[in-house]
């Protein structure tokens, strides 16, 4: 999409050696809410059959489908489990559905994935890994390579748990099977309208999409009368090449999405305060998004939070690109840790949320937890103003308009999974169509010390009582608490069924997110109406 950034290739992956067969090691992988990793093949021989002994010869792979180019589809973004990102029980009758090459689903110990996207990835070739499709294939698993870390290498293939075939009637409308189609595609494409006007000192841009479509905008300063503005529409990038009629100073005086009404907005001062015939010329095109597109950034600042986390503010090197991310997305940070790329998935937030002052409109500012043993994060931690960072383009499925029918939302967030949900507080808050009547937020920690951003949620709550926040902890000296069925029922069973909430979206750990969708099923919350992040 852009000139001059950084690719990454399948040359950081070793060639075979003749050392003897062990089980591999593990490349560290991005991921929101747990730490993925993937089976490293160094240190097998070519064709010598599995690290358990198993006399199988290993297939060929065909070009493109090496380890690497399976790290950048897990990271792109891609909607590889075929469940638009929600976590849902599957029953063993459903599971058997799934038994073909172009729709493929196995257990392994009680967890449901659609292997149908890396079917092609397979070391062992398709024939060996379709024995387990449609079945419950622990056993078979076991017996050919029980050290894959099976959990990091199919995390984002991960539909759901499995369940006995009577225990999920509240997901009967609509089915399983349905529900992991492929969203519908629209009936006409949706391409961004462009208008502008001028002032004397200043031009503004308007690209203007549709309401609730939840646009995400990258702006490239090419020159001082060139610039790229791409526009992300769900899948594709719609780029607008503009070529202005005189010169204007960068960055942007100001730069804003709509998020209810899906116009971008884009103001820029003149270099020459001066009316300008035209604003000049530009050329649209569309672009599917890059998996393995990278762009150079700065650190502005780093500085601790809490015990265990941190805040980081970034720019863009030059202040070259511009990142307004659509609600509910987030993207990848790389960096190299020991001679090792590593990426994590993390979710921007307001810099209103900040104590730093060095965050500014265009920098993109995290909140992140310091892990023990945690590679990126104890890097990120320790990086020092002027220290370079790679960032990827937005990734996420999220979609906003599945909310404007609702009125009533609870959110769930577990630890560092706040910042997704977080994303959607003032976007819904200042909802004008169908306006909020309640959002509440149910926040799970261990300790009052972990809680993130206790004073800002509380005062968020005094100006607009529609927002709500509760704080569970796990850990608490009196009335610990964790997620059950007695804690969520009081939201969507009353005696009167008034003002019960309708949709609910959901982040935390791996473990967290499951536990929540089986509980909400025994409830009879639709799976249609909640959102999981995953990263």
């Amino acid at each position: 999409m852009f000139k001059n950034v950084r690719k990454m290739s399948d040359s950081t992956l070793k060639p075979p050696t003749g050392t003897p067969l062990k089980p591999p090691a593990v490349v560290a992988l991005a991921a929101h809410s747990s730490n993925l990793q993937l089976p490293s093949t160094a240190g097998l021989k070519p064709n010598s059959g599995s690290a358990t002994g198993n006399p199988r010869n290993k297939c060929a792979l065909k070009p493109g489908y090496s380890l690497m180019s399976w790290i950048k589809l897990c990271n792109s973004g891609a909607d590889l489990s075929g469940t638009q990102g929600r976590v849902v029980p599957v029953t063993r009758n459903e599971l058997a559905l799934h038994n073909k090459v172009n729709d493929a689903w196995m257990a392994i110990r009680g967890k449901v994935f659609n292997v149908t996207r890396y079917i092609d990835f397979h070391p062992g070739g398709v024939d060996e890994i379709m024995r387990g499709a449609g079945r419950d294939a622990t056993k078979l698993f076991d017996e050919v390579h029980a050290w894959v870390n099976y959990p990091q290498l199919l995390g984002k293939c991960y539909v759901g748990p499995l369940k006995e075939n009577a225990s999920v009637s509240a997901y009967s409308t609509p089915t399983i099977v349905d529900f992991a189609k492929p969203p519908s595609k629209p009936t006409e494409e949706l391409v961004p309208r462009f208008d502008w006007i001028q002032q004397r000192s200043e031009i503004t841009l308007y690209l203007y999409t549709r309401r609730n479509v939840n646009p995400g905008l990258c702006l490239r300063r090419i020159n001082g009368q060139q610039l790229t503005a791409s526009v992300l529409l769900g899948t594709k990038w719609h780029v607008f090449d503009f070529q202005l009629s005189a010169s204007v100073v960068w960055p942007p005086k100001f730069a804003q999405i709509g998020s209810e009404s899906g116009k971008i907005e884009l103001i820029l001062t003149k270099e020459e305060a001066a009316p300008w015939p035209n604003y000049g010329t530009h050329v649209l095109r569309q672009e599917d998004p890059p998996s393995d597109e990278f762009h150079d950034y700065d650190v502005v600042s780093c500085s601790d939070f809490n015990h265990d986390s941190f805040e980081l503010c970034l720019k863009s090197v030059e202040q070259k690109i511009l990142m307004q991310l659509p609600v509910g997305y987030h993207l990848d940070i790389e960096a190299s840790v020991n001679g090792e790329d590593i990426q994590r998935s993390y979710t921007p937030i307001s810099n209103t949320y900040l104590s730093s002052s060095s965050a500014y409109e265009f920098s993109l500012n995290f909140l992140i937890k310091r892990y023990d043993g945690g590679n990126l994060s104890s890097h990120l931690h320790k990086l020092q103003p002027g220290a370079s960072l790679r960032l990827s383009l937005p990734r996420g499925n999220f979609q906003l308009s599945k909310l404007a029918a609702h009125r009533n939302i609870l959110l769930l967030s577990a630890g560092s999974g706040l910042t997704p949900n977080l994303s959607l507080l003032q976007p819904l808050l200042k909802r004008n169509t169908n306006r909020i009547e309640r959002l509440h937020l149910l926040y799970f920690n261990k300790t009052e010390s972990d809680i993130w951003l206790k004073e800002k949620l509380a005062d968020l709550h005094v100006k607009d009582e529609r927002f709500s926040c509760h704080h569970i902890l796990s850990q608490a000296v009196e009335q610990s608490q964790r997620i059950s069925v007695e804690l969520l029922s009081p939201f969507f069973k009353n005696e009167a069924n008034i003002d019960k909430f309708t949709y609910m979206t959901i982040c935390g750990p791996t473990g967290f997110n499951s536990a929540a969708i089986e509980i909400l099923a025994d409830i009879g919350v639709e799976a249609n109406n909640i959102h999981v992040f995953q990263g």
